[in-house]
Order: C-alpha cells, then sequence, then structure tokens
C-alpha cells in the first residue's frame, strides 16, 4: 500500500528525503556555514554521476537522489539556523531597525518586530519591546528607527509550561529581543522602498482602521480582522479560549476554507466566461491565482495560507490540461516547495496541522462518507459532508493539538456544523463591506448585517462551551506516541483494503503497543 502510493504520488517520494534532512540539520547542524555551498556543489555532482551510470540500475539514480535531497534539506536547515547567530554583548548599542510588521499593543510596550543591522552589514530579526508612551503609538510598519538598547539573546527562564520559548524563536528567525525604554529611539523616517509587500501591509492596516470607523470593536472587531486580513493580535485571551474549547479555532487562522470560499467565488464568477475562447478560459485562471496571492500576502502569508494558496493554484493551472492531479501530489508538491522556502517551517505547529489535516480529508473522507447513503435531499447531503470532512480531519490532527495544547475538544461536530455556514456568510460579507465603500449608505447597511452574524457566531460557540464535557483538558503525548497513533492509522487502511486475520493483527499489535507506550509515560510521569 505504501510503494503504491508512492507510485501514484511521486511528490511523496521526494518530500520523505528532503524532511529526513531538515530534521538533522535541526539537531545537528553544520556549524561551520563556509562548508555549506561545496556541499551543495558535491551533493549535485554525485547526482549527475549517478545519472550518467546508472543506466539500467535505476535504483542508483533513486540513491543519489534521496542523498542529494536530504543533504539539500540539511544544508538548507543549517545555513536558516546559522543565520539567528549573533555577538551579543552586555552594553546598550545604537543601531537601525526596520519595523517589518505591524506593531503589537502589549500591557505596558509595544512589541514591534523588526530587521536590526549589525555592525557587519548583516541583517537580523529582532522582536523589539518599546516602553509604552505618546510617541511610540505612532510608530507603523515600514519605519525606520534609530535605537539604543541592549540586544539579548532569548531564554526559557519565564516558561513554566515547558514550552521552549527559544526554539519557537529560532524556527521563526527571531535572533534575539531588546527592551527599548523611552526616549531611547528616533524616528527616521518611513521607507518608500519597503516594497510592494509592505505596501499590502500598509493596505491591511488601512482595512483594519475602516472596519473601526463603522463602528466594529471589540470581539465583533477581533474576529472580522482575523477572518478577513489574518490580523489576530486583538484577539482576547477568552475569545480564544471559546473557540478552542468548541473545536473550531482552525476558523481565526486562515486556512483552506477562507481560500477555498475565494476561489469558488471566483470560479463561479469567471466559468460562464469560458465558452467564449481558449484564451478566455486561461486569461481568467491566471487572475484567480493571482486573486489568491494577492489575499495570501495581504494577510501575511502564514503557513496555512501559503499551502492552501498553493493547492487552488495548482488545481486552478492543471484546469488547462484534461488531466487533473490527485490531491495527495498536489499537498506532496506544495509541502516539497514549501520545504525550499523555508525548511524551519517543518517544526511549525500551523504547518503540521495545516498538512495533516488536509491529508486526513484526502484519505479518510471518501471512506466515511461511503459508510452512509447518499441522502436525496440536498441540504442532507451537506450536512454529511461536513460531518465527514470534520470527522476525518480531527482524525488526524486530534493527536499534535492534544500535543501542543493538551486538550480535545468533544463537541467539535456540532461547531462546525454550526460554523462553517456563518464563516461563509461573515466571510462575503466582509468583501461586500469593503466593496460598497463608494456608497455609505449600502456600507452600514452591510456592516449590521455582519456585526449580527459575527454577534451570533460568538453567541453560539459560548453557548457550546458551557455544554457538559465540552473538553478534555490536561491531556499529554509526545512524538513516540504520535508516530506510533499514525502506525495503526495505516495499518487499519491496509485491513479495510483487504481484511485478513494477519492484518487484523497486525492492527491490534499496533493499538497494543500504543496503549502500553501512554501507560509507560503516564508512570513515569507520575
Amino acid at each position: 500500500m505504501l510503494s503504491a502510493a508512492f507510485e501514484r504520488h511521486p511528490s511523496l517520494r521526494l518530500l520523505l528525503p528532503l524532511a529526513t534532512g531538515i530534521t538533522v540539520g535541526w539537531f545537528i547542524p553544520l556549524t561551520n556555514v563556509d562548508w555549506l555551498w561545496m556541499l551543495i556543489l558535491v551533493s549535485w555532482i554525485g547526482l549527475l554521476v549517478a545519472y550518467l551510470l546508472g543506466g539500467r540500475n535505476k535504483w542508483l539514480f533513486g540513491v543519489a537522489l534521496n542523498i542529494c535531497l536530504m543533504g539539500w534539506g540539511y544544508v538548507l536547515t543549517s545555513r536558516q539556523l546559522a543565520k539567528t547567530n549573533y555577538s551579543f554583548s552586555d552594553k546598550n548599542e545604537y543601531f537601525m531597525a526596520v519595523v517589518k510588521e505591524m506593531p503589537q499593543e502589549k500591557p505596558r510596550t509595544y512589541l514591534l518586530p523588526s530587521d536590526v543591522f549589525s555592525p557587519s552589514k548583516q541583517t537580523h530579526r529582532f522582536l523589539l519591546y518599546v516602553a509604552k508612551d505618546s510617541a511610540s503609538a505612532t510608530i507603523t510598519s515600514g519605519d525606520t528607527l534609530l535605537v539604543q538598547a541592549r540586544l539579548q539573546a532569548p531564554n526559557n527562564d519565564a516558561m513554566t509550561d515547558g514550552f521552549d520559548y527559544v526554539k519557537y524563536l529560532k524556527r521563526k528567525g527571531v535572533t534575539g529581543t531588546a527592551y527599548v525604554a523611552s526616549g531611547h529611539w528616533q524616528l527616521q523616517g518611513h521607507g518608500d522602498d519597503v516594497g510592494w509587500m509592505q505596501q499590502l501591509q500598509d493596505y491591511r492596516t488601512q482595512v483594519l482602521l475602516k472596519y473601526q470607523q463603522l463602528g466594529f470593536e471589540g470581539d465583533v472587531f477581533a474576529v472580522l480582522s482575523a477572518l478577513t486580513t489574518g490580523f489576530k493580535e486583538d484577539l482576547s485571551d477568552e475569545l480564544r479560549e471559546t473557540y478552542s474549547v468548541a473545536g473550531v479555532s482552525h476558523v481565526l487562522a486562515l486556512s483552506g476554507l477562507h481560500i477555498g470560499l475565494i476561489y469558488g467565488f471566483l470560479l463561479l464568477l469567471f466559468m460562464p466566461l469560458w465558452r467564449r475562447g481558449t484564451w478566455v478560459k486561461y486569461l481568467s485562471l491566471c487572475i484567480i491565482v493571482v486573486s489568491i496571492w494577492f489575499f495570501a500576502i495581504f494577510t501575511g502569508l502564514s503557513t496555512s495560507v501559503v499551502r492552501s494558496a498553493t493547492m487552488f493554484s495548482i488545481h486552478a493551472l492543471a484546469s488547462w490540461g484534461e488531466e487533473r492531479p490527485a490531491s495527495l501530489h498536489v499537498l506532496g508538491m506544495t509541502a516539497f516547495g514549501m520545504l525550499l522556502i523555508k525548511p524551519l517551517w517543518l517544526f511549525d505547529a500551523g504547518f503540521q496541522l495545516s498538512f495533516v489535516a488536509v491529508a486526513s480529508i484526502v484519505i479518510l473522507q471518501p471512506r466515511l462518507s461511503a459508510m452512509f447513503p447518499e441522502p436525496s435531499l440536498w441540504v442532507i447531503s451537506k450536512v454529511k459532508d461536513i460531518m465527514t470532512v470534520s470527522i476525518a480531519a480531527q482524525i488526524g490532527t486530534a493527536p499534535l493539538v492534544i500535543l501542543y495544547f493538551h486538550r480535545f475538544s468533544t463537541h467539535f461536530l456540532l461547531s462546525n456544523l454550526l460554523v462553517l455556514p456563518l464563516i461563509t456568510l461573515i466571510m462575503y460579507g466582509g468583501a461586500l463591506l469593503l466593496l460598497s465603500t463608494p456608497l455609505p449608505m449600502i456600507q452600514e447597511w452591510v456592516a449590521k448585517g455582519v456585526k449580527g452574524l459575527i454577534e451570533l457566531l460568538n453567541g453560539i460557540l459560548n453557548q457550546i462551551t458551557r455544554l457538559p464535557m465540552a473538553s478534555i483538558d490536561n491531556l499529554w503525548t509526545n512524538i513516540m506516541e504520535i508516530i506510533i497513533f499514525y502506525g495503526c492509522v495505516y495499518l487499519f487502511l491496509r485491513y479495510l483494503n483487504l481484511r485478513s486475520a494477519p492484518r487484523a493483527i497486525s492492527v491490534l499489535s499496533g493499538v497494543w503497543l500504543l496503549v502500553s507506550c501512554h501507560l509507560i509515560n503516564t508512570i513515569i510521569r507520575l
């Protein structure tokens, strides 16, 4: 079954060695980065030699390709980690910093993710915590600051829940942090050459200001901002907890659902024009792809958005031909391309949850759907689709959610069934809200409707969290248990393909191993 999957989805065969090399590079990085390009050159020369000498021995080229991809992943990861190396000083120093993201308001400071220019002219990403005052409140994305502060390496001293803050920042490409006191910085200007990506981020700020002008505030503003612009800094801890307990935190993180709504609307808009000629179809597909990536950049290029935008782009471009690529193959191609650009995404919880959720839906949802007869009513059929998709995604993501968040939401089916239609209306309502800007009266009506939908959404989720056993908390697992769990799922799928006693025994053996490991780990923790 596994070899057949590699044959049908060759991108998975490329993804596995690349991910292996990235993992090795994360735990055992190459300290001397001067050797990186030499390793890359040697690996590609070895691949070329294997191709020329392989002849009938195709396995030789396969082995060389796997080694090359593992080496490539190792080199990319080591190089990425080397960018976070910095010679820290115990004294305050002057440096130039360019604010790269919208400032985040904290209780006593403003958090400014910034690019800091070191004396060696290298650029490092630092988190600057600027003391809150009337001057710092005016800082915005794209500003260039002259700062006097002490740059510090991150540490885990304040972490009490086992969270590794240092590794988290390294995965994000962040070198360190710094506290900037009042009066210890000067605005040098707002760069006009920050590029079109920065300009899109400025447009996002303008959209958020427009929401506030229309009367959106509090949790309503926070949800609308998260759903339409990807800005989640105004989400309160209480609101995040509500969505988490209800099992719908994923709707606040822009992903395939949101990109899919945009893709579906544009496809519905352009498909009637395809009859006018092939060139019209090609042009409309290009417009769809550009629009998707415009939204992805506008919302900040999170891992889940990049994944879904890439997959929908591949599907759109594949519409030019007669054959559609398999979904798992597209998923593998997307993961492969993303890891080539940012290898440390492999260890990002959002990256893992996004890809595992889609893979689970692709593999498990058809099997779950086949277990129930197809309803004659369209509404019942859609309810069935939502339920089977939710169950499939939950099976795949539940172990990772327990690993990272120590929680299992028991009412996820009810939440998704009620929330997804509302999310669709809110997304389209948000688009209509911005499009109706030239018509203030209509825009006010739309704003009232969107406010009502968000209040209804938050109210429903609040009621779900009050149901008995809304979530099971304080759950613990580890990487080994998760690997065994996914192995059990694979063995169970093999059993469904060919129901035999040996395969049934293999499934039961896997479950026994999982239970035994969990029991041993529980005893050790006690």
